[in-house]
């Protein structure tokens, strides 16, 4: 088995469970047993200094959003890039955190760029897999700077990159011309 570790999930248009509708997911672990990810654009109304606080009971100057991190409770977690205070390596030069002294380090050093999240989305064994063979989810290749990219639709834009791909591959084109009846 092939391992989706670092990799978007992106959810397809017909895709309508509330959970995943128009999601980008990276996954952070797969393997045999399962599969467990991060939903990338569902910010919340939350600033992290909130959710700090509920946390520790001490007040944190820190700026950046509360990110939903799947349907599943779990632990506070953060992506970032500083190995040194990481549990888990995602792919090179992107890490994740959730003992609460490496998120304590990383937000009062201010260790940009990093996403918090509350929740997380996971798979048991084989679902994940089956899920997408059934057309569930589509899977494209993540990097850092995509992971921290900021965009007003990153759903969109994943879907318009991912079309352009598949476009080329089959035409040799990168887009659909203006009028394709000129062709």
């Amino acid at each position: 088995m092939d391992t989706l570790q670092g990799q978007f999930l992106i959810a397809p248009p017909a895709l309508v469970e509330p959970n995943f509708h128009r999601t980008i997911v990276l996954v952070l672990q797969h393997d045999d047993s399962g599969a467990l990810g991060l939903v990338m654009n569902r910010p919340t109304n939350s600033e992290i200094d909130q959710i700090w606080e509920i946390m520790t009971g001490t007040s944190l100057a820190s700026e950046g959003v509360l990110y939903v991190g799947g349907p599943v409770e779990g632990p506070i977690m953060m992506l970032h890039t500083r190995p040194e205070l990481s549990e888990q390596t995602v792919m090179p030069g992107l890490y994740v955190s959730s003992q609460k002294s490496n998120l304590a380090k990383l937000v009062s050093e201010k260790a940009l760029p990093y996403k918090v999240f509350s929740g997380y989305a996971g798979w048991s064994e084989g679902q994940l897999e089956a899920e997408i063979q059934q057309g569930g989810w589509l899977v494209t290749h993540a990097s850092p700077e995509d992971v921290f990219k900021t965009l007003d639709n990153p759903w969109k834009h994943l879907c318009e990159q991912l079309g352009n791909n598949v476009l080329q591959a089959a035409t040799g084109q990168r887009s659909i011309p203006p009028n394709p009846e000129l062709n």
